[in-house]
């Protein structure tokens, strides 16, 4: 005799447990058929996403595939998958990998470096801007350059100052930069983030 094993799918154990409690007073089936889907609930509602599905939506902690998000249709309820920020942000490079860019770069020349590239405001480690998270996450979330001053309310000529910076890279001029005391050594790097933001619409 040849068996055949088979797991059984989840609506047809759903089915035969019915069936099974059919002949069982009511206020048992009731019980049976409330741990089954509870624990059914809680392994779909549980605190993490599935790999499949790794994309938690934060008003109601659905969980959505990664292609799904920017699609330009809402998943989650509220649209946080579609959120212009979110969207910016996740073809910009991670915030805590451009956070330890800036931080570097303060660390090899010192706290008012980043005045060059960002103006008179980013003096003192960038405080006056709220400090080099919040710079970071201007950078990862500022559609635009526009978006970028308004966000960390810069002055029009220091905006114009960081567009021709940002320019002159996208133009291949590294002269521009390195008149600003970028050391040769540091180039390859500094030349490689900029791009990486005027590649994804920063300058539009």
């Amino acid at each position: 005799m040849v068996r055949v094993a088979f797991s059984p799918h989840p609506l047809l154990l759903v089915t035969i447990v019915v069936a099974v409690c059919a002949a069982i007073p009511q206020a048992v089936m009731a019980i049976d058929l409330s741990r089954l889907y509870g624990h059914i609930s809680s392994k779909r509602n549980g605190d993490a996403c599935h790999p499949y599905e790794p994309f938690k939506c934060p008003g109601d902690g659905n969980c959505i595939s990664i292609q799904y998000l920017c699609d330009g249709a809402p998943d989650c309820p509220d649209g946080y998958d579609e959120d212009s920020r979110l969207c910016t942000a996740a073809k910009r490079p991670p915030v805590e990998e451009t956070g330890s860019f800036l931080k570097s770069l303060l660390a090899s020349h010192g706290p008012n470096y980043l005045e060059k590239l960002f103006g008179n405001k980013a003096r003192d480690a960038l405080k006056p801007l709220g400090g080099v998270d919040k710079v970071a996450i201007a950078l990862s979330e500022s559609q635009t350059i526009e978006d970028f001053g308004a966000a960390l309310h810069l002055m029009r000529s220091d905006l114009e100052h960081l567009r021709s910076v940002f320019m002159a890279v996208e133009n291949g001029d590294l002269g521009m930069l390195k008149s600003l005391g970028i050391k040769d050594s540091e180039l390859g790097d500094v030349k490689f983030f900029l791009e990486k933001l005027v590649n994804t619409g920063f300058l539009d």
